[in-house]
């Protein structure tokens, strides 16, 4: 049996065509998010406007890719009659992806994790949500994931702790694949995070884009103590825009990572 599912891509500028099997283009929806981006696609692209959605509510561009998952959550015609959904940035080589791959993972009822890491190691950069400290990004304070897990834990009247999940894997960037119902079921309680204006304390200049940065952790901590059980399918992400937040160790290795992959290809 073959499952019905679309991956919605996230772009503002170009496309790296030879991220995407053209076997699988017809399961991806290439979301624009810059209104005067006028770059030609070929037709068998489905290429669509965040703000030209039926029910478009603006966030701004500090939210990143979040504002396409909010709104596509908001905009449900856009995923009628599908099994699963799956969201990835335009950054990442996507080209290993195949049918079967993702067949397997769905017939397994399998979240697919395209940016999985160690739930410590993210945790310890010390990102902060710290009321007493806006517009800092990290250092001592609130850690963001402290802040997280007690949202959840309201929500879901559970009693969960960060250290005790330092040894499993999150999943980071808004990347992933899963099942629509799960998905609906994430953003009941992301849209809460959202509308509530909680995220916008932090990072009042928007040097940041921190909002983004959170919500990606929050859907991360939401599969991770709803246990739901995942596959890793590591992707190469090139991050084609410097970000703030990270580390120039980071920066140095990111580089490294580009030259090499455009050089075995």
């Amino acid at each position: 049996m073959n499952y019905k599912y679309k991956i919605f891509v996230i772009f503002h500028d170009n496309l790296n065509l030879s991220y995407y099997d053209s076997s699988l283009i017809k399961n991806f929806i290439f979301v624009n998010v810059r209104p005067n981006n006028t770059n030609a696609f070929p037709k068998e692209y489905n290429v669509i406007n965040l703000h030209e959605f039926e029910n478009f509510i603006p966030l701004g561009k500090w939210y990143t890719e979040s504002e396409v998952i909010y709104n596509v959550y908001k905009n449900k015609y856009l995923y009628e009659n599908i099994d699963f959904i799956g969201f990835i940035q335009y950054d990442i080589d996507s080209s290993p992806l195949t049918e079967a791959i993702i067949q397997q993972a769905i017939s397994e009822n399998l979240l697919v994790s395209f940016e999985p890491h160690l739930f410590k190691d993210d945790y310890n950069r010390n990102f902060l949500m710290d009321e007493k400290k806006p517009n800092t990004l990290c250092g001592k304070g609130v850690n963001c994931y402290d802040v997280m897990f007690n949202d959840f834990n309201q929500f879901y009247q559970s009693n969960n702790h960060p250290t005790l999940y330092f040894d499993k894997t999150i999943t980071l960037c808004s990347s992933f694949i899963v099942k629509v119902n799960l998905f609906s079921e994430m953003m009941d309680f992301i849209s809460l995070i959202i509308e509530s204006g909680k995220l916008n304390k932090f990072d009042i200049k928007h040097a940041y884009r921190i909002q983004g940065g959170f919500l990606e952790r929050y859907y991360g901590v939401w599969f991770l103590l709803k246990n739901i059980p995942f596959i890793e399918k590591k992707l190469i992400h090139l991050y084609e825009e410097t970000h703030n937040q990270m580390t120039l160790f980071e920066k140095i290795k990111r580089k490294v990572k580009k030259v090499l992959s455009y050089g075995s290809n």
